[in-house]
């Protein structure tokens, strides 16, 4: 009876270098597109692309999308949720107007004002409008209780 030795590192260091070098496969057609050496030139890549596109019809085209674009629409992007964050931050901070906050106090005073004006007509027999008659007319806005 043998016992073999688990050595975790062996296969382990295997298994990197094994997607080390498929990563490494599939960036090499950037590395030789985007040369670090060559500056790249919108318009030249623009005419490359579309030179290859008339010259192959039946292929699919392609879309050459340069370093200079997408910087520029991460700033665009930074930007937009900047501005969100900007938005946001305003509209926690009010404190006038139709606020959240400002809502909750309102539904509470009026949901205890009906549960006033329901125990009151318990107590009393005196129905919710008569009640608000009596109110009216004993503070002396008007005089329209009956």
């Amino acid at each position: 009876m043998s016992t073999a030795t688990f050595n975790p590192s062996l296969s382990l260091n295997a298994s990197c270098k094994r997607n080390h070098q498929a990563v490494k496969a599939r960036a090499t057609p950037l590395r030789k597109t985007l040369s670090p050496r060559q500056p790249v030139n919108k318009l030249q890549v623009r005419a490359t692309a579309a030179a290859s596109d008339s010259s192959t019809s039946s292929s699919p085209t392609k879309s050459v999308t340069t370093v200079e674009e997408q910087r520029a629409m991460a700033k665009q992007l930074v930007k937009y949720f900047e501005d969100k964050q900007y938005e946001e931050r305003v509209e926690a901070s009010r404190t006038f107007g139709w606020t959240k906050e400002a809502e909750l106090a309102n539904g509470r005073w009026v949901m205890f004002g009906l549960l006033v004006g329901m125990m009151t007509e318990y107590a009393t027999g005196v129905d919710f409008v008569d009640q608000i008659r009596i109110t009216i007319t004993n503070l002396g806005f008007a005089d329209v209780y009956e």
